[in-house]
């Protein structure tokens, strides 16, 4: 009969060890070494946030750029970019602290969810050429895309730390024994 606890042990101690061994491998590159993460993949989301800002000076010229995003995967970003540490830069995602890549996920959800329906809503302004009604949308919008954007980045550059305030800053309560086995991971 399999012992499951000791199993899981077993288990968490490999990630561990994994999640060292990555880690080692991070120095001189663009991936942070506490959160495992790096700001390279915010540039999906940066890049259309910044042709939606321009969007109501040119509607008719950039709007097929902008309506063309997707959202794209971690993994499927360092796939088509020229990240040169692209593969580290996957593996170093799995291996990552699993409070971490949650938080990191969890934002990263909410800016795609965000996004779709943001380009929804530009792409109904565009059809039906209501140019000030897209003008003062994407002014609203963009401050609030600009803070998915800074909270995911915050992830990224001050890890775990940062994990415990971004669900205060959310409302969301961890309990005292949550954020003490945080520190483990």
């Amino acid at each position: 009969m399999i012992d499951n606890c000791l199993v899981q042990k077993v288990h968490r101690k490999f990630q561990s060890s994994m999640t060292e061994h990555y880690r080692s491998h991070l120095d001189g590159t663009n991936i942070n070494k506490t959160s495992m993460l790096t700001t390279d993949y915010l540039n999906h989301f940066s890049g259309v946030l910044m042709l939606l800002e321009m969007l109501p000076t040119d509607p008719e010229g950039l709007s097929d750029e902008v309506l063309s995003w997707q959202p794209m995967s971690y993994e499927k970003h360092f796939e088509v970019t020229g990240f040169p540490e692209r593969e580290l830069a996957v593996k170093a995602y799995e291996h990552a602290p699993t409070n971490v890549r949650e938080a990191f996920d969890e934002v990263i959800d909410e800016m795609n969810d965000r996004f779709v329906a943001v380009l929804e809503d530009v792409r109904f302004a565009v059809r039906e050429k209501r140019p000030e009604e897209l003008a003062q949308f994407c002014q609203d919008v963009t401050p609030q895309m600009h803070e998915l954007i800074s909270q995911a980045a915050t992830i990224v550059n001050e890890g775990i730390t940062n994990v415990v305030d971004i669900n205060a800053r959310e409302g969301g309560q961890k309990d005292t024994q949550e954020e003490i086995d945080a520190l483990f991971v």
